[in-house]
């Protein structure tokens, strides 16, 4: 079963804590700044999720989602 991850980046303060969890390397962070000058992180396009959670459960902020497709 595929999964998606959904940043959400007005809570994402771009701390990173996500890229290190994810074990196949869905994450990434942005290179564009919000407009309170954080890099938010992001999916990677065509990454594939498996849905193991561990970014969802390190992020300080409640930021990310994980939803089946």
């Amino acid at each position: 079963m595929a999964h998606q991850v959904r940043i959400l980046t007005e809570y994402c303060k771009g701390c990173e804590l996500c890229v290190s969890a994810c074990p196949k390397g869905v994450i990434e962070m942005s290179d564009e700044l919000t407009a309170i000058g954080v890099r938010p992180a992001r999916p990677k396009p065509d990454a594939a999720c498996t849905g193991c959670t561990l970014c969802y459960q390190v992020c300080p902020d409640a930021a990310i989602e994980i939803w089946e497709s």
